[in-house]
């Protein structure tokens, strides 16, 4: 059996025990034949739980990590740099950025989150990109990560002494947050993976591509939105969560090779299952309060991204 297959094959069944784990687990721990029952409709209990408070959490970290996960392997794409990632390079929290801003001195309207968080965003990429930052991988991380305290930082002044009523986290999520995130991650995600021919491209030097006729310059923008469009539809229900898209991609390419037309649809999975057992064991590590997925990915992430500089150093973060 290849790598490739064992590999996706592990990612599947860790989804499937996981997802299992996560529905059980909580204040009130259901067995597996209470589970089985609430699915046959037989435990009221248990389908209220499941229905109200578990399924919505869950489904959410799924689509979630996987739109974080597909996210950073574009941006390492487009970027040529595999420390590439929508939180690193400040995407998120530009988006975070507005939406707060936007509830402070806006008045709500349909969508406005989403909006503000893709304007955001966007705002953040067009700071960041100039052919200094281009050229240079640890200039584009640098400058990503200035960007990225910037926003944190205003966010934190605007919000001084002020409660925002806005939640962040997995914590309390609702289902119309829960559908809106279904079709922004479906739609995005699908994109993302009839798009994974056009990242193999930039593999290739611009001219190159021009002498054949393939546009780069219309890739790059292209691959560069529908990062923008990922990272506000979670920006949008949860905030920022940081790491997962370094994280998976990473490892994806020790385990399904740098294809992304296989890299792609690993990092939409691995990423689903990643931050599944993150918010999981957040839930259950200090029940009945829990810590939040982007508090465990903050601990897990820096370390990894320490790691991964220093093993490949700054001229060696190149994504192929």
């Amino acid at each position: 059996m290849k790598k490739e297959t064992i590999a996706y094959l592990v990612v599947v069944i860790g989804l499937v025990i996981t997802s299992m784990v996560a529905l059980m687990s909580g204040v009130d721990f259901l067995t597996p034949l209470d589970l089985w029952r609430a699915i046959n409709g037989n435990n009221a209990d248990a389908v209220n739980t499941i229905l109200n408070f578990r399924a919505p959490r869950w489904i959410a970290s799924l689509i979630c990590g996987g739109m974080l996960a597909a996210a950073g392997a574009l941006s390492q794409s487009v970027f040529s740099n595999s420390l590439a990632d929508p939180t690193i390079l400040g995407v998120t929290s530009g988006g975070d950025l507005l939406i707060l801003l936007g509830g402070l001195f806006l008045p709500t309207f349909p969508m406005r989150n989403l909006i503000l968080a893709f304007i955001g965003g966007g705002l953040a990429l067009w700071l960041l990109i100039n052919k200094q930052t281009l050229r240079t991988p640890y200039k584009l991380i640098i400058v990503g990560v200035a960007l990225n305290l910037t926003f944190v930082g205003l966010k934190q002044l605007f919000t001084q002494g002020i409660s925002t009523g806005i939640v962040t986290g997995f914590n309390g999520i609702t289902w119309p947050k829960v559908l809106t995130l279904l079709v922004i991650g479906c739609i995005g995600l699908f994109v993302a993976l009839l798009l994974a021919p056009w990242a193999n491209y930039l593999k290739l030097p611009d001219q190159q591509l021009a002498s054949v006729g393939v546009p780069a310059t219309l890739i790059r923008l292209s691959l560069l939105t529908l990062v923008v469009v990922l990272s506000a539809g979670v920006t949008t229900a949860v905030s920022t969560i940081p790491f997962i898209g370094i994280i998976v991609p990473s490892i994806g390419r020790k385990l399904v090779g740098h294809d992304y037309q296989t890299l792609i649809p690993f990092s939409i999975l691995g990423g689903a299952w990643l931050l599944l057992i993150v918010d999981t064991v957040g839930r259950l590590v200090v029940l009945p309060s829990e810590i939040s997925a982007a508090t465990i990915m903050t601990i897990i992430g820096g370390p990894f991204l320490v790691f991964l500089v220093q093993r490949r150093g700054f001229n060696g973060t190149k994504a192929s």
